[in-house]
């Protein structure tokens, strides 16, 4: 540096990816129903059998899940219209509430029609990024093992009760334990990266 000139620090460019507010992230239009069945190999999701493990494996989450929201840029995007390490957690939490309710319903009702929900819209409608990440750990912590004790309640002919989602398609309990703990690791990849 010349003598004389003082350095500043362009705090744009540290804030360039932290959205104030959670904004849309880059479309994705993959069926994530197919991994969730037949295994990722982007995050090595295969589907868990026996079923019994279902519970432990989202017991195994919360862990994880507390130290990515202990990292000192966990609300920072690496990229503009990719979730922050925060958004995801935000948006595993609200699988695991929203999914915990649908695997409630199955088990009570026959065959129900379980209403669509979008992640996009939950993390805008929910301005995930601007969250506390104390808050969403305990949050989730409390969301994973009401989880997993639903799972570990569960009788073996319930794992085969069916739902229907909005545009028809079918599933049973133990094919949305698949995408639910699909999602839980995918995302966890994504943000341990």
């Amino acid at each position: 540096m010349a003598p004389g000139r003082e350095q500043t620090y362009d705090w744009a460019v540290e804030i360039s990816h932290q959205p104030a507010h959670s904004t849309p992230s880059r479309p994705d239009t993959t069926d994530w129903t197919v991994p969730s069945a037949q295994g990722c190999p982007q995050c090595g999701f295969v589907p868990i059998r026996p079923l019994s493990g279902v519970a432990r494996r989202l017991r195994d989450s919360v862990e994880r899940w507390q130290a990515v929201l202990e990292l000192p840029d966990v609300a920072v995007r690496p990229e503009p219209d990719v979730w922050s390490r925060l958004e995801y957690c935000c948006h595993v939490l609200d699988i695991n509430r929203v999914f915990t309710v649908r695997v409630e319903r199955m088990r009570s009702e026959d065959v129900p029609t379980l209403e669509g929900w979008d992640g996009e819209v939950a993390a805008v409608e929910g301005d995930y990024n601007a969250r506390d990440p104390r808050s969403v750990a305990s949050d989730y912590e409390t969301a994973a093992h009401r989880a997993a004790e639903l799972f570990a309640s569960l009788e073996e002919d319930a794992w085969h009760r069916q739902g229907v989602r909005e545009d028809g398609k079918r599933f049973t309990i133990a094919t949305l334990a698949d995408y639910w703990l699909h999602e839980v690791q995918h995302h966890l990849a994504d943000a341990e990266r």
